[in-house]
């Protein structure tokens, strides 16, 4: 309501004017009287509701235009996030003025309250999580709301609110200032769950807004020497997080049934400032003919022809999933394989694995040693990966990715060491069982890549040979591309380093000779010709056990030094 124009009814589809008649200071006035008193930042309410309205001035202070929001207490709201809301982390909601964010967390303090039964305080600035008046409204259930008496002491409010009122759970609405950005940081840090809302359309603008860097744990200019600016292939002056994020998890809100969830907040704040793309989930709701709210998967840009199929096998699956055993598991997911089309895979394009906190470079240079860089490749977006790897510490520490794997049907290898050997057995399994099925890995089951243990217990001079084969491969003909010419060694010992470096699917010469054998490493793929050379050599070489090593000054091997992992 706008002194001498027509008031208008705003909806998410368009304005509608409710009157011809124009705004005069009589119908200000009258609306004036049937609200309660306007704070300092010109907003009031109604007794019992969740109405708000918000005046604009003039320069003499005086009334001349109304803005009244209509507030509702939409029951299963924040369904959509419900697992969040369980875990127990900090959960920051991120989204334009307008979308739903504070309905969201009036319906999380309800939950928290209710059905969690955790000592929830509000924070409400201006009463529009708790409605206007003393008595609270209903829609935030046990909850308690502590009143703001001036919008400049809302920082001041949430330390007490620590202090005096022991609250396992805090809920904030609109952080907006650096004060209020450092109390939410430091009560995330005294072990009270934390939910608060903050203005913006994605993560990015917090990382942009210098009021608000701190929840994300605050932004600096850091300097590289020569060598790490080439090693990380940047410049040398580049933007890092400065300490831990305020929040564990984010949800940036689309609309009122739409969001992307970041599970990891630190994780996508360094992805974005290394230039990256950040890894998060989509979801939708589906708002039903009972007004019920249910949670479904967004289909992916690549399924956008067949996306009814892809929201009848996800509901499916959902259903089902609690059924059926672990064996009946697998024969139903190969069966909507083979009904879905749009999950084929055609033998000519790479098999694409995304890599959580795996360097990507170890593994693109293992597969381009071993000529296998058109069969396989490394995708940033896990929607369009065939497969996840990840190490064994990392699922500890984050168990949202098996659910993220499950989602997707999507197979995790995991491994416990990030080394060379490692990574030869995860191209190895994954192209194998690609080529097997004729189609991507698509099982929501974990794949273990075990380390090779010894059958027998290996002498001290065995230990040196495959320790100089090890370092040589995975220090120097791998990474640098260049041949390795190894020490002297028995043929027995000659014919277990072969095995090993086989293993790594490279080629090796002789060039020693026969009283005399030593193996020299080559930067080639092992095909098959070379393959069954070695195989005859090395036969060769176990047979041949009856000739007297050459001596050597000292008496001894000459020993590599073991370098750290």
């Amino acid at each position: 309501m706008d002194l001498g124009r027509q008031p208008l009814a705003r909806y998410p589809s368009g304005d509608w004017v409710i009157s011809e008649q124009l705004v005069q200071l009589e119908d200000l006035r009258h609306a004036i009287s049937k609200v309660g008193e306007f704070s300092d930042d010109n907003r009031s309410g109604i007794d019992h509701s969740l109405h708000r309205i918000s005046a604009i001035r003039n320069r003499k202070l005086q009334i001349i235009g109304l803005t009244c929001r209509v507030g509702r207490s939409v029951s299963g709201s924040a369904e959509i996030i419900h697992d969040l809301v369980e875990g127990g982390g900090s959960i920051l909601v991120i989204g334009p003025p307008g979308v739903g964010k504070t309905t969201l967390i009036r319906e999380m303090a309800r939950m928290l309250a209710d059905e969690r039964k955790k000592r929830v305080v509000i924070a409400d600035t201006s009463n529009e999580i708790g409605g206007d008046g003393d008595v609270p409204h209903s829609g935030i259930g046990r909850a308690r709301r502590m009143q703001v008496p001036n919008v400049h002491m809302q920082h001041n409010v949430m330390i007490e609110a620590v202090e005096n009122h022991m609250p396992q759970t805090i809920i904030i609405d609109e952080i907006g200032t650096e004060l209020e950005a450092l109390a939410a940081s430091t009560i995330a840090q005294r072990g009270v769950q934390l939910v608060a809302t903050a203005h913006g359309i994605t993560i990015e603008n917090i990382i942009k807004n210098p009021s608000l860097q701190l929840l994300v744990g605050g932004i600096e200019s850091v300097t590289l020497g020569d060598e790490e600016a080439r090693k990380r292939k940047v410049q040398k002056t580049i933007l890092e997080r400065k300490g831990p994020a305020t929040f564990t998890c984010a949800v940036e809100m689309i609309t009122r049934t739409e969001c992307r969830v970041h599970h990891r907040l630190d994780a996508t704040v360094d992805a974005i400032l290394a230039g990256k793309s950040p890894l998060f989930e989509m979801r939708s709701m589906d708002v039903e003919a009972d007004n019920s709210l249910k949670s479904i998967p967004t289909p992916e840009k690549h399924q956008l022809e067949h996306s009814e199929l892809a929201d009848i096998e996800e509901r499916t699956q959902m259903e089902y999933a609690e059924k059926v055993d672990v064996r009946e598991k697998e024969e139903y997911s190969l069966n909507l394989m083979n009904l879905i089309p749009n999950r084929s895979l055609s033998i000519s394009s790479p098999v694409l694995v995304y890599t959580y906190k795996t360097l990507e470079a170890d593994l693109q240079r293992v597969a381009s040693v071993m000529g296998l860089e058109d069969d396989i490749d490394v995708t940033n977006d896990i929607s369009a990966a065939d497969a996840i790897l990840a190490s064994t510490s990392e699922l500890k520490q984050n168990p949202w990715i098996r659910g993220v794997a499950k989602l997707h049907q999507l197979p995790v290898f995991v491994f416990k060491s990030n080394t060379m050997a490692q990574l030869v057995k995860v191209v190895r399994m994954i192209l194998g069982m690609t080529s097997r099925s004729k189609r991507p890995l698509q099982s929501p089951f974990d794949f273990e890549i075990k380390d090779d243990a010894p059958k027998r217990k290996p002498s001290i001079e065995e230990i040196d040979a495959l320790e100089e084969v090890r370092l040589a491969i995975e220090y120097i003909v791998i990474p640098g591309g260049e041949p390795v010419e190894l020490l002297p060694r028995r043929s027995e010992i000659v014919a277990r380093q072969l095995e090993l470096v086989e293993s790594y699917q490279l080629t090796v010469e002789n060039s020693g000779t026969d009283l005399n054998p030593r193996l020299q490493i080559l930067p080639q793929k092992l095909n098959k010709i070379t393959a069954l050379k070695h195989s005859k050599s090395s036969s060769i070489l176990h047979k041949d056990t009856t000739f007297k090593p050459v001596a050597r000054g000292g008496g001894g091997v000459a020993r590599l030094p073991l370098l750290p992992e």
